[in-house]
């Protein structure tokens, strides 16, 4: 696990996550991981320590949640009083809710990035579940937070997007935010900490935001990120 800090528009916001991400984390351009390198995460997947980075992750932030909600919102903070607190979380989607490992790992695909191909496992819904994720917004959700996700997923993706996150678990978000066609070109952090801003800007507290990209919560607007192991690719 990696603590880091990050600057951003209005705050610092502290990263707590797994350090399995190639290039390093500070990497300033987009990077897909090469069919060479392949059997080295696959290797990582079978010994388990992806699956453990994940578990470690997603414990420290329910952790994190609940001393927040009592700092926050009062010590015995239930449903009506979390509303009342606006309390936000914040997540991304692809490798963090669900997973693309066994699409990239796939002798089809073999570690290369073909959109055509990704869409139509899109409209498929053909990504499992990341459940320890999925079951940290449920958790969530019952402690009265409100839920949003910021995809880099486009609007033309938005109706099959928000089918397939209820399908897995995720049915009470209140928002499902995607880039819009003026937003094709702004970098992952620049669009993500733009969005975070408006809701803050709304009177939302955004306790924190899940992601497997740093550019999923730096840029201010969260009090604190929690990091999933990507090794696969990485975007700014």
């Amino acid at each position: 696990m990696i603590k880091q800090q990050f600057g951003g528009a209005t705050a610092h916001t502290r990263i707590i996550g797994s350090d399995q991400h190639l290039p390093p984390v500070a990497a300033t351009s987009p990077y897909m991981t090469a069919p060479s390198l392949g059997p080295g995460i696959v290797a990582l997947r079978q010994a388990g320590g992806y699956t453990a980075d994940i578990d470690e992750t997603v414990l420290q932030a329910r952790k994190y949640l609940d001393r927040w909600l009592t700092k926050k919102c009062g010590r015995n903070a239930n449903g009506a009083r979390v509303i009342k607190c606006r309390a936000m979380l914040v997540a991304d989607i692809d490798d963090t809710l669900v997973s693309w490992y066994s699409y990239y790992a796939s002798p089809t695909s073999n570690w290369t990035v073909d959109k055509a191909a990704e869409s139509a496992v899109m409209k498929a819904c053909g990504t499992p579940a990341i459940k320890p994720t999925v079951k940290l917004l449920q958790y969530a959700e019952s402690r009265g937070v409100a839920i949003v996700l910021i995809s880099g997923r486009t609007e033309a993706q938005r109706s099959y997007t928000a089918s397939c996150v209820k399908k897995i678990g995720v049915n009470g978000f209140k928002e499902l935010i995607v880039r819009s066609p003026a937003q094709a070109r702004s970098t992952a952090e620049r669009f993500k900490s733009q969005e975070r801003r408006a809701l803050v800007r709304a009177g939302w507290k955004i306790a924190l935001s899940v992601g497997d990209q740093v550019s999923d919560m730096s840029g201010g607007y969260a009090e604190a990120g929690f990091l999933l192991p990507n090794p696969m690719y990485f975007i700014p």
